[in-house]
């Protein structure tokens, strides 16, 4: 397979000299391997379909982050989504984990749809590891539907080998009163095509985004986040830390989309990046569109280097420089990881950590 395309296009260009509208991607790579997650916590209250074409097909479209050219890698891949549902009126306690336990040299491809019905509530954890030193190529997408008074917690943690390429490509629909939380922890792979989108249609949807990463040597990624408002009363929240270290590059493109007809809708985008280095490349492009009158929006952003106060705080108490921006680091992805409502999966991100430190 030979893919030639472009990702994760904000919705208002800007000048194309700044490199900042979209994401250019080339894959020549078989999607021979298929490969199942291992799966934990289903119970009688959740379904899952490992082959859900039938409710794939009677769902309404669902538009994804990284734009529709991504569709090209699932047809080639002849890729199935897999089903997960669940019951009305049922609050489920345990989250349900689906890991994805990469080899060296595997290209793979799938999807997944998450459907809560009405007043239901579930949160689905999917990890995406490998051994530290693979390298081979992931595409996933999730598309996410939360019916009337539902709710969805989509947790995504990656933590593939150094020469890994992965897209990861979410979607989401909110009904009346539903809410879509998503939490992205992006610590390894070589290159990250992350794409989110949501459609807030009904009255008092709402969509909260958390995302942490880590960047390091020359790993790149690049990162599409976009809440389209046309229901009344709608409300979203996206947020982004992280840490660019070495010769890292980070792309960031946020968008608040305020459509005719969302009256009384709200939104918030803040973004925090820590610059190591002076090699690293860090772009940042919050935007809010507008086409309402009654709505209000917020943006901002934090980059910048370490504080000198912080910096002679922690060398007052005995700690080098390194160790300081170790600390600092580590807690951005951290309170992000507090997020996550399953102790192993937390270990999990801990102990990557850990290695990622002492393999510098």
């Amino acid at each position: 397979m030979k893919i030639d395309t472009v990702i994760n296009q904000i919705p208002a260009l800007t000048w194309n000299w700044l490199k900042i509208n979209e994401a250019s991607v080339k894959i020549e790579t078989p999607l021979k391997t298929k490969i199942k997650p291992h799966i934990k916590h289903i119970c009688t209250d959740v379904k899952y379909e490992e082959k859900g074409s039938a409710l794939a097909r009677s769902m309404p479209p669902i538009e994804t982050g990284t734009g529709k050219n991504i569709e090209t890698i699932f047809e080639q891949a002849e890729t199935t989504p897999a089903v997960i549902t669940v019951a009305k009126n049922k609050k489920i306690a345990k989250p349900v984990i689906l890991n994805y336990r990469l080899k060296n040299k595997c290209s793979t491809a799938s999807e997944q749809i998450i459907k809560a019905e009405e007043n239901s509530d579930i949160t689905v954890i999917i990890i995406s590891d490998s051994n530290r030193k693979a390298d081979g190529f992931q595409a996933i997408r999730t598309r996410l539907y939360a019916a009337k008074n539902s709710h969805i917690h989509l947790i995504k943690i990656q933590m593939l080998g150094d020469g890994f390429t992965q897209i990861d490509d979410t979607g989401s629909v909110c009904a009346e009163n539903a809410e879509i939380s998503v939490t992205h922890i992006i610590l390894g792979g070589k290159e990250t095509y992350t794409g989110v989108a949501s459609a807030l249609t009904e009255y008092k949807a709402a969509f909260k985004s958390d995302t942490a990463y880590l960047c390091r040597g020359t790993q790149k990624l690049d990162m599409n986040y976009v809440a389209v408002h046309t229901g009344k009363k709608t409300d979203c929240r996206m947020t982004v830390k992280g840490t660019l270290k070495d010769s890292a590059q980070k792309t960031y493109r946020g968008t608040i989309d305020f459509r005719n007809g969302c009256a009384g809708s709200t939104g918030d985008e803040q973004e925090e990046t820590l610059l190591l280095s002076p090699s690293v490349v860090n772009k940042s492009i919050p935007i809010i569109l507008c086409d309402e009158e009654d709505v209000a929006g917020e943006h901002g952003a934090s980059i910048g280097r370490l504080g000198e106060d912080m910096l002679f705080y922690m060398q007052s108490r005995g700690l080098s420089c390194a160790a300081a921006e170790d600390i600092i680091t580590r807690a951005k992805i951290q309170s992000t990881a507090a997020l996550i409502p399953d102790k192993k999966t937390v270990q999990q991100i801990v102990k990557y950590m850990d290695g990622a430190f002492e393999y510098e």
